[in-house]
């Protein structure tokens, strides 16, 4: 499915991802499919069983390679709690948060939402999506519970609520991108970010 992709089924699925930069989900056909992918229904069918399935794993598949350049960062970060490496630590999470941030100000401020429209309507897509975000959000979680043990994150700053304000925040930012009464950058946001989760000297116990 989600991580089985070569050959005839790759391309339909790239087709499929390709269409959708396009058009609405709901304006593309098994026609289109056929005609840009040059293969025959009956292809299509035995490798995604439905136009529904096809569409909601093109989103999948559109959502992960959008996100790969945050990986990039959670790597970094990942590596920089390794090396006890505190100023590496801030640049990575910083920049992904900052990262996260700037797609609302791209010129389709609502790419990131529109991709997940039809994942949440197949049950089996959205079960093996859930499973790969489950995946990214565990190694954050990692991510910070290693910053506090090492003194860089404030002990008190509540894990699970930090990750889901944040990012879920950064896919909802199309709201506030067009208003004139809250102004925001991706900048600073991520100084926010810092500010609020980098522990004050005082905040880290004396364990001397």
């Amino acid at each position: 499915m989600l991580r089985e992709n070569s050959g005839t089924r790759l391309h339909i699925l790239e087709t499929a991802e390709k269409l959708l930069s396009e058009r609405r989900s709901d304006e593309i056909h098994i026609a289109d499919i056929v005609d840009r992918a040059s293969v025959g229904v009956q292809t299509i069918y035995y490798h995604f069983g439905s136009l529904g399935r096809l569409i909601a794993e093109a989103q999948a598949f559109a959502y992960i390679r959008t996100a790969e350049p945050l990986h990039a960062f959670l790597l970094a970060a990942e590596k920089a709690v390794v090396e006890n490496d505190e100023p590496t630590y801030w640049q990575a999470t910083g920049d992904n948060v900052m990262l996260a941030w700037t797609y609302g100000f791209s010129g389709d401020r609502w790419k990131i939402p529109m991709q997940l429209i039809d994942v949440w309507a197949d049950p089996v897509i959205r079960r093996e999506f859930t499973g790969l975000l489950d995946a990214q959000f565990e190694r954050w979680v990692n991510v910070i519970e290693g910053g506090k043990a090492r003194g860089w994150v404030s002990p008190g700053i509540d894990t699970h609520a930090l990750i889901a304000s944040c990012w879920g925040g950064s896919n909802g930012q199309g709201v506030f991108a067009g208003t004139s009464k809250i102004h925001f950058t991706p900048e600073t946001i991520r100084d926010f970010w810092v500010e609020i989760v980098k522990a004050k000297r005082y905040d880290v116990p004396d364990i001397l």
